[in-house]
């Protein structure tokens, strides 16, 4: 992964400056909801030190360029313990510049923070000229306060400049940049406070250090870069000052990491070279900022691929394919977009895919987990696998997938019919809301995309968990659970047994579950009827055993009887004890069934269908988990056929 890391760095660093992997430009919208052009521009806040002025003025404004602004230095000096220092920021953050010059809000000090860090970092740099500077700026501190301090809130804030310039709607301010002016100190006109030689020298020294080092002493401290595992100057603990960043994976803060749990010697676990540290800074930046993230059960990740050490691969390309086929897997697709997309080729590049999970404000970068070594044969057996199954369902005549797969599409407004992805199948993974220490969803797909078996008993503890809370209407206990109306149970359960079968199903395709095979020796029961067909091409599909066989037709027993009672306050559905059935359970069921088909006089509605229960029904030999029995007898429940074979494959029929 370091090596694709440095390749994808050395790639983003060409032609570049040594301050372009710092720049930090604000996020600009070119266009509003309706597709409208949006007006940016650029705020110049000119601190005039002749005239004892703040000046911030409309005509002053100018059409935001971001390469005009890169002389300006958009960026964030250190941060973290040290003073966040900024000189031009996203006008959103104008108050940054306020704790820049003049210290933190609210509190009486002396001296801004510019002035604390610089004598933190190296007193030296603090010349006269500077400090005489920042000092006159600093007496500046009131008239800055009453042209950005918004006066209903109270608080410096953008909104009181455009307030005060009257701006349209279709206008912006998206940036600020302090200038000064003091022909005492040689400014004669207003002047970018970062073009000062005396800023730029602590500017070199916070992000570079001393370069005033000797060559000799340079190879004197030859050590091992980590990062690329050669011998090289200028080896140094890694430098984790840019908070948003990739390379905050590597823990660097807590003493149980640190070599020989001394705080001292974090350099010791992880040193890299100066030119590399450069290569990685910008590999962050790139797979961050440019699109290369995805959502995986409700969490943010980054794509970081890992490419053979000798491979000429064409980065760009190989990246962008690697991120769809990624989107095709984990995001809301259309069926058609994935029916189109799915053979997207890759030039059969030999790639490892790692999915890292972060928490972000855009601020920080604090990693939770990693899925690694997603080898690039199995992220293409995932994607046929899935399309597989997805059209497979499609032609059965056991449930209308269609159906099953629409979702309403917020965009289009329109039902859609999806794809069978892990996007889907989060949605049936009951994840509860502050109760679970770990994402069950993501624990499950960190495991089938690194190529290791699920447990099967798991998957019925899912299941069991989903159907209560549908059944309870506990939705807002889940965060990922969508909700059904009051009458949409039985819909609910029909959508949600199928998208587990078809899940199972392609668990099976790629041999990561372990499921008894039903005993081969049993023989297919032949019928004329179509209905009972599409029963036994449903249970030779699935491989249903014969106790699995018993629930199924328990099942259709309990979706009669239920229908029988259409209209009812209460119905027989309310005898299904839904956390589980053990075998006591389940004769009790059967009993309360056949009482109520009696007691409508509708015994030859039901008896096909428990002639067919007690065939497969072993007491003494029972070996269903009761999660399991459940997940079978809402099968039988929930099994329908297509419209046009209605009048054939009706159930209510009298043997």
């Amino acid at each position: 992964m370091l090596q694709t890391l440095l390749k994808i760095g050395e790639w983003q660093s060409q032609g570049k400056s040594e301050w372009d992997r710092f720049l930090d430009y604000p996020k600009v919208e070119r266009e509003d909801k309706r597709g409208n052009p949006i007006k940016n521009y650029t705020l110049p806040i000119i601190f005039d030190l002749d005239a004892m002025e703040v000046i911030i003025s409309q005509e002053n404004l100018s059409e935001y360029d971001e390469q005009k602004i890169k002389n300006t230095f958009p960026l964030k000096i250190k941060g973290g313990n040290n003073k966040a220092i900024y000189t031009s920021v996203p006008a959103g953050k104008i108050n940054q510049v306020y704790k820049t010059f003049f210290g933190k809000e609210g509190t009486d000090t002396e001296k801004g923070e510019l002035v604390e860090s610089i004598e933190k970092t190296n007193k030296d740099l603090l010349t006269e000229n500077l400090k005489k500077l920042l000092s006159q700026m600093f007496e500046l501190k009131e008239k800055f306060l009453e042209k950005t301090v918004h006066s209903s809130k109270g608080v410096i804030d953008i909104r009181s400049i455009n307030e005060s310039f009257n701006l349209g709607t279709s206008e912006n301010i998206v940036f600020i940049n302090v200038l000064i002016k003091s022909e005492e100190l040689s400014f004669n006109t207003p002047t970018v406070f970062a073009e000062m030689e005396d800023y730029a020298a602590f500017l070199q020294y916070s992000f570079f250090g001393d370069q005033t080092t000797t060559q000799s002493s340079k190879e004197a401290k030859m050590k091992l870069c980590y990062a690329s595992g050669n011998h090289m100057e200028d080896v140094e603990e890694l430098n984790l000052d840019t908070r948003y960043s990739l390379n905050k994976m590597f823990v660097t803060e807590t003493k149980n990491y640190a070599s020989g749990f001394d705080k001292k010697k974090f350099s010791y676990n992880y040193q890299v070279s100066v030119e590399n540290q450069k290569k990685l800074d910008y590999a962050s930046s790139y797979l961050l900022n440019q699109g290369y993230k995805i959502r995986i059960a409700n969490l943010d990740h980054v794509i970081v691929p890992q490419f053979m050490q000798n491979s000429e691969v064409d980065l760009e390309m190989a990246l962008e394919g690697i991120h769809k086929r990624s989107d095709l897997l984990f995001n809301i697709n259309s069926l058609d977009e994935f029916a189109k997309n799915v053979n997207l080729e890759l030039d059969d590049e030999v790639f490892w895919i790692n999915f890292v999970a972060f928490e972000s404000d855009g601020n920080f970068f604090k990693s939770t987990e990693i899925i690694k070594d997603v080898s690039s044969f199995h992220f293409s057996k995932l994607l046929k696998a899935f399309n597989d199954v997805n059209w497979e369902f499609r032609e059965t005549s056991f449930v209308d997938w269609d159906k099953v797969m629409t979702e309403y599409d917020y965009q289009s407004k329109e039902r859609v019919p999806r794809n069978l992805n892990f996007n889907s199948i989060f949605k049936i993974i009951p994840l509860r809301k502050d109760k679970e220490k770990k994402n069950k969803a993501l624990e499950l797909f960190k495991t089938i995309l690194e190529n290791r078996k699920v447990n099967t008993e798991i998957l019925y503890d899912y299941f069991v968990e989903l159907i209560l809370c549908h059944y309870y209407r506990r939705y807002g206990s889940y965060t990922n659970v969508q909700q059904s109306s009051n009458d949409y149970f039985a819909f609910a359960v029909r959508d949600s047994v199928f998208k587990y079968h078809a899940f199972i199903r392609f668990l099976k395709k790629l041999n990561l579950i372990d499921m008894e095979d039903p005993n081969s020796n049993s023989a297919e029961e032949k019928s004329e009827n179509k209905y009972e067909q599409a029963i036994q091409q449903f249970f030779t599909k699935m491989t249903l055993n014969t106790d699995q066989k018993a629930m199924f037709y328990l099942g259709r027993m309990l979706n009669t009887v239920e229908y029988i009672q259409k209209g009812k306050t209460k119905t027989v559905i309310q005898k299904v004890n839904f956390n589980g059935m053990d075998k006591e359970n389940i004769q009790r069921l059967r009993i309360s069934l056949i009482e109520k088909a009696k007691q409508y006089n509708a015994m030859g509605k039901v008896i096909f269908t428990d002639n067919e229960f007690g065939k497969h029904f072993n007491f003494n030999n029972w070996t269903l988990n009761p999660q399991e029995a459940v997940f079978f007898l809402l099968t039988g429940y929930s099994f329908g056929v297509g419209a046009q074979d209605a009048d054939e494959l009706t159930v209510n029929k009298t043997l």
